[in-house]
């Protein structure tokens, strides 16, 4: 999904947010126009959801531990968390 079609989905679920408020005033929670506008928000909602979820995030160390970066492990990287401790005597 690109970025477009990403804010026409935000619209959209703004749209139906709106909808959904505009017609709780005027019937009611449990009016059945109300119901069918909140599983129509619920979908939309599933459907932002779901493009986070399956998009991949870049993950900086991870990504250098699976192609066996050895600057990770060097003292001088950022990422390096362990030092040489002498075991006591």
């Amino acid at each position: 999904m690109n970025r477009d079609d990403m804010l026409t989905l935000i619209q959209q679920m703004e749209n139906a947010r709106q909808h959904l408020h505009d017609l709780y005033e005027e019937y009611g929670f449990g009016h059945a126009c109300v119901l069918e506008q909140s599983m129509l928000l619920d979908e939309l909602i599933n459907q932002y959801n779901r493009m986070f979820q399956t998009r991949k995030q870049p993950h900086h160390v991870l990504d250098q531990i699976i192609n066996n970066d050895d600057i990770m492990f060097s003292p001088s990287s950022p990422f390096f968390l362990c030092k040489t401790v002498t075991s006591p005597t």
